[in-house]
């Protein structure tokens, strides 16, 4: 399995920082740095040896001398303390090194193990995936199988009908063509008679043209004479139709005078008339009828004033029936409720239909 290229490039920058943050170039062994060290080794052998010469073995050292060098090239035990430290802190930077160098590789596998568990949920993840993806295939299968059935079962009931329905194809595209011929016909012939019917119209409209070219040269030559012509008998048959209106409201005035003269007349020849032939009927009627007639005339009359005196009885016998229904509403009519009022409350009666309302008077104290 390939690592990430990442987790590289971090682990990368993080021994760049470390490599800054730690300088060993100054530990290292060059070819230069090794020419200086023996050289100086050298020079250090020859002047140790050139004091050793000088020094007997006789001499004894006084203990005050002790941790102080002799000279610069004192190669004396408690002179090599400089020495000692060097070699502690180079040993100690070694160690941190390594100790970096640890983590660094504790990182690093840390990363890998990290990057292992990802690929491991990943690889479960698309496992999943996949047997899923294949129960939809094989249920997609299935049904895209059914489906399949369906049709073929569909095919086989319907490739019988297949003929039937070409042949009543062909059956209606040939009567659809012979309607299409005879329609075809039919329009030809209307066209026809519509380019006749447009001849004519366009033969009158020139007719129209014509007309009207000859009015409107009238319009422009004779029209403002005639014009005038026009406003002037306007005008006179307004002016004779005013006096017609007197006229017709003077005859009118006197058809109504000479109407009623001729009613009044008429009224009057048939009054005279009418009294006339009475006069002549009962001069010749018997004496008996006369009194008989007589009578009933008077009888007549009698009649027609009872009748009035019975519509003025009857409206009458209205206007104190209305007065007696007053008087027995009236409470004053009432004598027992005059004489006895307490045992005859004021108050209406509760009937069903009216809401009760209870009423009670209560007692109410003063503010103290």
């Amino acid at each position: 399995m390939a690592e990430p290229q990442p987790e590289d490039d971090l682990l990368k920058s993080l021994e760049s920082k470390f490599s800054a943050m730690f300088d060993y170039t100054q530990w290292q062994r060059t070819r230069a740095a090794v020419a200086s060290a023996k050289s100086t080794k050298t020079n250090k052998t020859v002047k140790s040896q050139a004091t050793s010469s000088r020094v007997t073995p006789d001499e004894t050292l006084d203990t005050r001398t002790v941790g102080t060098a002799c000279s610069s090239t004192c190669k004396h035990s408690w002179n090599r303390k400089d020495l000692y430290h060097i070699l502690d802190e180079k040993a100690a930077k070694e160690a941190k090194k390594k100790e970096i160098e640890d983590n660094i590789m504790k990182m690093r596998i840390k990363a890998r193990m990290q990057t292992v568990d990802e690929y491991t949920k990943r690889y479960e993840y698309l496992l999943s995936e996949n047997k899923k993806l294949q129960a939809e295939i094989q249920g997609t299968e299935k049904q895209t199988h059914r489906d399949t059935t369906k049709l073929l079962r569909k095919y086989e009931k319907c490739r019988g009908a297949v003929s039937t329905i070409n042949s009543k194809f062909h059956q209606d595209l040939e009567s659809a063509q012979a309607d299409l011929e005879e329609t075809t016909e039919r329009l030809n012939r209307d066209l026809e008679n519509l380019h006749g019917e447009l001849r004519a119209v366009e033969h009158r409209l020139k007719l129209k043209q014509e007309e009207l070219h000859v009015l409107v040269t009238y319009k422009d030559k004779e029209y403002p004479s005639k014009a005038l012509k026009i406003s002037g008998l306007e005008t006179e048959l307004k002016d004779l139709a005013a006096e017609q209106e007197e006229e017709l409201s003077e005859l009118n005035r006197i058809i109504h005078i000479e109407r009623t003269s001729f009613e009044r007349q008429k009224v009057a020849d048939n009054q005279a008339m009418t009294s006339n032939v009475t006069e002549k009927s009962i001069s010749a009627m018997h004496g008996s009828l006369k009194d008989m007639a007589l009578q009933n005339a008077v009888m007549k009359k009698e009649i027609e004033v009872h009748r009035g005196e019975r519509e003025t009885l009857k409206q009458d016998i209205l206007l104190l029936e209305a007065e007696l229904k007053q008087l027995i509403k009236d409470p004053k009519s009432q004598v027992l409720q005059q004489i006895f009022p307490h045992f005859f409350p004021k108050e209406p009666k509760c009937t069903p239909d009216m809401d009760v309302v209870l009423d009670i008077p209560t007692q109410e104290y003063l503010p103290i």
